[in-house]
């Protein structure tokens, strides 16, 4: 079996029936669906709905949380059930493109190494609109110690990401449970991956919707991230990769979502807290960094380059 699909559930017939339907159109049906449902409260029907699923398909493995768990742990729990050869997480509602398996096996066995981690594009809606974009080039394998670049560019969502679970088992790398899940995920098992490989095809669409726990959350994982690579040793080795990877993920990302969410209040506090962490650390990033200086994403290097005036002009829209 290729890919083992996780969905950590509330159990939302409508969302589930639709992800469900796109996977049961796959050309190769190498896959399975794994869904845990962490609402134990939940409704009759949605229950005997799921479990419907579950009987009409044998693709579907299935597992009910006595009490709710969050998606860490659902999602621990599901690697260890995975069997197979790679793991992927999705969404209630996600819509897979048919040609979703097909186009995983193409790289492998394209590939003569085995890689460690693949990543594939998909369709946004919602907060944000279109494709994703990635800063690296695609349809690529990168040897991550000849491509240090990796650890700067690579998108720090958790979807769209394929790991493979030998490696990931081998490494003991699983998400915390006290600690936001997905970017410190990703950089723990980047850390150890051998290769990387960057798809350029669009393979699923996904809906980008304002975060269940505070946004704030995204970027308090970068110092777990970043004391994870100190802990290994390997900190000073990518350093300037991993920083750019920092600042880009707070100035840019976060800040980016932040002013989608359309919350003033929040925006505001978004903006003035990004300003503290990063104020007195933006001349030298901005001189020195060398990741910075390829310029990758041209206005990230604007925004960064007239910091000041450009939290300035934020706040000032927000009165």
């Amino acid at each position: 079996m290729l890919v083992s699909f996780i969905i950590s559930s509330q159990a939302r017939e409508e969302k589930l029936f639709k992800t469900i339907n796109t996977l049961k159109k796959q050309t190769n049906d190498s896959y399975e669906l794994i869904i845990v449902v962490d609402e134990p409260n939940i409704e009759k029907e949605a229950i005997d709905f799921v479990r419907d699923q579950f009987i009409e398909n044998d693709k579907i493995m299935l597992i009910f949380n006595s009490k709710g768990q969050g998606e860490s742990l659902n999602w621990n729990n599901g690697i260890e059930l995975a069997r197979g050869e790679y793991v992927s997480f999705l969404k209630e509602g996600d819509l897979i493109n048919e040609n979703y398996v097909q186009t995983v096996q193409n790289i492998v066995e394209s590939n003569e190494a085995k890689i460690d981690l693949i990543e594939v594009q998909y369709e946004q809606s919602n907060l944000f609109e279109g494709d994703t974009q990635p800063l690296l080039e695609t349809n690529k394998l990168y040897d991550l110690q000849d491509n240090k670049e990796v650890f700067a560019y690579i998108s720090q969502e958790i979807y769209g990401k394929l790991f493979r679970s030998k490696f990931i088992k081998d490494f003991r790398i699983t998400f915390k449970k006290n600690v936001r899940f997905d970017m410190l995920f990703l950089f723990m098992a980047l850390a150890h991956s051998r290769n990387f490989y960057l798809s350029g095809d669009v393979l699923f669409k996904h809906k980008v919707s304002v975060p269940k726990y505070s946004i704030f959350d995204i970027v308090n994982q970068w110092p777990h991230v970043l004391n994870y690579y100190r802990r290994i040793g390997t900190y000073k080795e990518f350093k300037d990769e991993l920083n750019f990877a920092a600042n880009y993920c707070m100035a840019y990302d976060f800040l980016n979502l932040s002013k989608s969410i359309k919350n003033s209040a929040i925006n505001k506090k978004a903006i003035l807290f990004v300003n503290t962490k990063l104020d007195r650390k933006v001349k030298e990033f901005t001189t020195q960094n060398a990741i910075f200086l390829e310029n990758a994403n041209p206005d990230f290097t604007i925004r960064m380059e007239n910091f000041n005036s450009f939290i300035n002009e934020r706040l000032k829209k927000l009165g």
